[in-house]
């Protein structure tokens, strides 16, 4: 199944963290922890490498102590970033904490771990967006000039690899533009031969384009769970216990229009089926329940002795007491509707199931069909005449023109 094309503003709710590890280079949540009031930051690698060297062999209560204690970005409003006595005294702090309150911290720790690595992986997308080359142009110089969120602080490796492509476009860009100059000044001596180079040069162009387009496809779909990631096993997604194939080699392309041709259904297909089985099920339940209902209603009025030709009034007190017996004899029925209505898209794509055909492609690729026909009874079949259907439209306009009769009108003279 061939999924959509994405757009800008679809992909840019995947960014929303990528874009906090550039500036201000970490993720951060609130949390209240026994009555004081923090926020936690995600941990970068040199984060992670000092944590190793301050736990050493200890026990893992002490681990989760000192991660939560490197975590910790303010306490009460007020920073704790770039000293190591208030990291001491937040880590004291962390040692007088409930066990319980202290991995209810420890678990907000590693849900910002899961979601940097999840940002992370969807950075391989946002470096091919616009709005990265525009955040490079505003605010690459902050990063590169040294100049970090919290002091002391090194850059995580999106930074890093942020940094590395963006000036690697800066340079990719300048020389494009001294190839464009060095086309324009040789032009006017060799104007089909840089003509040819100018249509290679846009190919490409075009080809890295969809290149990078595919790939922030392929980022948005792994991020909805739709796609799996790559060495991912293909587990249930939000969409059911299913996962779609992007094809994109001739070779997928062609295995695509072969089962397209054979009528194989897909995941897509099936879907579709359900859907189209649920409201199936939903209208003639809808129509069943009214048919039932209806009989229920004309039994009732034969009991009341109602006929088309004898009609009882419903006014007064008369009128009530008819009403409560029918409720009576059809409880929890207000209203019984006569379903006349024709819906022709219902039964034409939903009523019925359509049968594939009897195409099938060989091992040539070409598209034959399945079917053993005679040759003869197919040369006969050509050979058959159409039937007559009468004349067309246009013939039957032209036959409504008005003509003059002049043969007649000439003995009429005469």
């Amino acid at each position: 199944m061939r999924l959509p094309v994405t757009t800008s503003e679809q992909r840019a709710e995947i960014y929303t963290d990528a874009k906090k590890l550039l500036h201000p280079g970490f993720l951060a949540h609130s949390m209240d922890l026994n009555g004081t009031r923090i926020v936690l930051r995600s941990l970068n690698e040199a984060d992670w490498d000092m944590l190793k060297f301050r736990i050493c062999n200890d026990t893992l209560v002490e681990w989760k102590r000192w991660s939560v204690a490197m975590s910790v970005w303010m306490v009460q409003g007020q920073l704790t970033v770039g000293s190591e006595d208030v990291l001491y005294r937040v880590y004291q702090m962390c040692q007088s904490l409930p066990l319980t309150i202290l991995n209810d911290a420890y678990e907000v720790v590693n849900a910002l771990l899961r979601r940097v690595r999840k940002a992370a992986d969807c950075m391989k997308g946002f470096l091919y967006e616009d709005e990265s080359r525009f955040l490079w142009k505003s605010e690459g110089f902050m990063l590169t000039s040294g100049r970090s969120f919290l002091p002391g602080m090194s850059m995580n490796p999106v930074q890093k690899i942020w940094i590395y492509y963006n000036q690697a476009e800066d340079e990719s860009a300048r020389d494009q533009a001294d190839w464009d100059i060095a086309k324009f000044v040789v032009g006017p001596h060799a104007p089909k031969g840089i003509k040819k180079i100018s249509a290679q040069d846009r190919k490409q162009q075009t080809d890295l384009k969809s290149r990078r387009q595919r790939e922030m496809d392929r980022c948005y779909y792994e991020a909805q769970g739709i796609l799996p990631k790559p060495g991912e096993a293909v587990t249930k997604s939000r969409f059911g216990d299913w996962k779609v194939h992007l094809a994109e080699t001739p070779e997928e392309l062609q295995e695509e229009m072969r089962r397209w041709v054979e009528g194989e259904k897909d995941d897509h297909d099936r879907v579709v089926d359900g859907v189209k089985t649920r409201i199936r099920e939903e209208v003639e339940g809808r129509k069943l329940k009214a048919k039932v209902q209806q009989k229920a209603l004309r039994r009732a009025m034969d009991e009341e002795g109602i006929t088309h030709s004898r009609m009882i009034p419903m006014t007064g007190q008369a009128g009530q007491d008819f009403i409560d017996r029918v409720k009576k004899r059809m409880p929890g029925v207000s209203k019984v509707m006569q379903d006349a209505t024709h819906n022709s898209a219902y039964d034409k794509y939903i009523k019925k199931d359509h049968e594939a055909g009897s195409l099938r492609v060989d091992g040539d690729g070409n598209i034959i069909s399945a079917t053993n026909v005679d040759p003869t009874q197919m040369v006969e079949m050509m050979r058959k005449p159409e039937p007559d259907e009468g004349p067309s439209l246009q013939e039957q306009i032209a036959d409504r023109r008005p003509t003059l009769d002049l043969l007649n009108s000439e003995e009429d003279d005469s």
